[in-house]
């Protein structure tokens, strides 16, 4: 789906910075999609996303990028008005061979609810709070799995009976997430 656009660049209202590479603020266009080709990806550590003028109220900058065969998409990050700049981290080189190509998707949609807690974070001492804070959420969640009813002197309890190595498994799981999409723990929920 990715693969298939035109040859015009078109002018976006926001840039994208790479260490390494010139900034760029013309992008191919495929509907509604922005596009930028990325030669050996595995060396792309961050992405520096910009607004270069504010964008109508209620809509974010959406980062996305696609791998080869680039017929799916994975979420990187957002900007909007209230935080028109962010650097994202990119687990390019734990998913890519030394050649790999990535494309780079980006779109202007509306803001939903998880695109606006990634928008408001207006500092790294809060990113960092946040992402602890979803990271012990991640394990409350993978331990409730274990959590059984017991009767114990007429009463119902719930305990939690788990494996001797449950962190291990969990820590696992974590980096392979991690390995995938470096923002997934975002996506927590429960």
């Amino acid at each position: 789906m990715y693969n298939q656009i035109g040859s015009n660049l078109i002018q976006a209202p926001f840039g994208v910075m790479i260490p390494g590479y010139l900034s760029q603020t013309q992008f191919l266009m495929n509907g509604n999609y922005y596009l930028m080709d990325i030669q050996n990806a595995q060396q792309v550590h961050s992405i520096a996303l910009f607004l270069l003028n504010p964008i109508p109220e209620g809509y974010a900058v959406c980062l996305f990028y696609s791998r080869y065969p680039f017929d799916g998409i994975s979420f990187l990050g957002a900007i909007a008005n209230q935080r028109p700049s962010d650097i994202f981290a990119t687990s390019f080189n734990q998913i890519l061979s030394e050649q790999d190509q990535i494309k780079l998707v980006l779109s202007v949609e509306p803001i939903n609810e998880q695109i606006t807690e990634l928008v408001q974070l207006t500092n790294d001492a809060q990113n960092k709070l946040k992402y602890g804070l979803t990271i012990a959420q991640n394990l409350y969640n993978f331990m409730t799995a274990y959590n059984k009813e017991v009767v114990i002197n007429g009463q119902e309890i719930d305990v939690l009976i788990t494996p001797a190595n449950v962190l291990q498994i969990w820590l696992q799981k974590l980096q392979q997430k991690y390995k995938e999409n470096p923002n997934f723990i975002y996506k927590t929920t429960k």
